[in-house]
């Protein structure tokens, strides 16, 4: 396999608490050690994943990886926004490494990570602007098209891609007019439908949280702050609290898009709601009621194709069907990330894997990446790949 440069942990920007990002320029040090994730309580889907790699929590953590077969030429670039409920998750987490996308298709791999939760949807009354999750996101890709010469990418080759939260935060930035000048083509993976909220929605949630913090947030501890949440999601019961903001006055923009979802995308969110583990025909008992709520990201998907397709743009529809036989999990969320970042090592303990030889992940995951890479050159790619279907429109 191809050498890779990586580039770990690089500041892309700075801000206090509920303060705007203000972009850092690159001071040229490689870093090996990886960077923090926003702080964050466990995931839920530690069923699914397995447990979140030990690293630094920092509410200051807009920080980004660069992976390059190396620092000349001008290569396409895929940037990688990661999910997590808008809660959890980082890019810095090694389920989230891309040298392996990098060294096979030579091509440059950004992952980024940006504030969650409080910290990055808390919405004060009377604001104004995108939620700063977003405005995270927005400035790693300002950073990006201003430094990414330097790791041998092509600023204006930017395709970024992005899996539940993060496939819906490439929608949001769609909405807010990104499109086209920060990046020319998006991949999102299981973008679940009517996931943004208003400004009026923004904020209700947010005196919802403030009640139950009872004290400033901007001084509260961490932990405050991360206790609360808790305790609100607990009492909401909902898919997602935390989301990005709609612009008040629709911007809109359109890049190429190749969008899907997973076949049993919602099944981890059915057995969480029944309060039930996953054993090896669980997929099919739970079958019903994880087709009833797919419409979710199945929706999601179809709908941004056609929207797509409207203004004028190309954009191809994905299923990802492959599933491990003992799991339990079916083709569930989660589970096609293994297949393009990471490594045998960071999905080892995945219980959405278990029973699945590495080998055969492997063996698909190189033709994914394949498709993948291709698309973000511009290609069409070479369909089928065992395990995703690219459907008709028409389906």
């Amino acid at each position: 396999m191809t050498h890779v440069e990586i580039f770990r942990n690089i500041r892309y920007a700075q801000a206090d608490r509920f303060e705007s990002p203000e972009l850092l320029p690159w001071d040229g040090v490689r870093h090996r050690e990886r960077g923090p994730v926003c702080p964050q309580a466990p995931s839920r889907l530690e069923s699914v994943q397995g447990p979140l790699a030990p690293l630094e929590q920092d509410e200051h953590c807009q920080v980004l990886s660069v992976f390059t077969p190396a620092t000349t030429g001008k290569r396409p670039v895929m940037v990688f926004i990661h999910g997590g409920g808008f809660v959890t998750g980082g890019g810095e987490l090694p389920w989230h490494d891309g040298d392996q996308l990098a060294a096979e298709q030579d091509i440059v791999v950004v992952s980024v990570t940006y504030r969650l939760g409080v910290f990055g949807y808390y919405q004060f009354p009377k604001s104004s602007g995108p939620s700063l999750a977003m405005a995270d996101q927005v400035a790693a890709l300002r950073w990006i098209k201003a430094h990414i010469a330097e790791f041998g990418g092509d600023a204006d080759r930017v395709t970024v891609f992005g899996q539940s939260a993060g496939g819906f935060s490439i929608v949001a930035m769609l909405a807010w007019g990104h499109g086209g000048t920060l990046f020319q083509r998006a991949i999102v993976h299981s973008g679940a439908n009517g996931m943004a909220r208003t400004r009026g929605e923004g904020e209700r949630i947010s005196q919802l949280f403030l009640d139950e913090l009872g004290q400033d947030p901007r001084t509260a501890s961490v932990d405050a702050i991360l206790a609360a949440q808790s305790r609100l999601a607990a009492t909401l019961n909902q898919l997602a609290v935390w989301a990005p903001i709609s612009p008040d006055t629709p911007i809109g923009s359109a890049v190429d898009l190749l969008a899907g979802w997973c076949k049993d995308d919602a099944l981890p969110f059915v057995l969480l709601q029944q309060h039930v583990a996953a054993v090896p025909g669980t997929e099919s008992r739970f079958a019903d009621a994880t087709r009833e709520m797919n419409v979710l990201f199945e929706g999601g998907s179809r709908s941004l194709v056609q929207n797509i397709l409207a203004q004028g743009k190309r954009a191809s529809l994905f299923r990802f069907d492959w599933q491990s036989g003992s799991s339990g999990l079916g083709a569930c969320h989660c589970i096609d990330l293994p297949f393009l970042l990471g490594s045998a090592e960071a999905w080892r303990s995945a219980p959405t894997l278990a029973g699945a030889a590495w080998a055969e992940i492997d063996a698909i995951g190189k033709r994914m990446r394949r498709v993948w890479a291709d698309f973000a050159r511009g290609e069409s790619g070479e369909w089928p790949i065992d395990g995703v279907r690219l459907l008709p429109q028409a389906l």
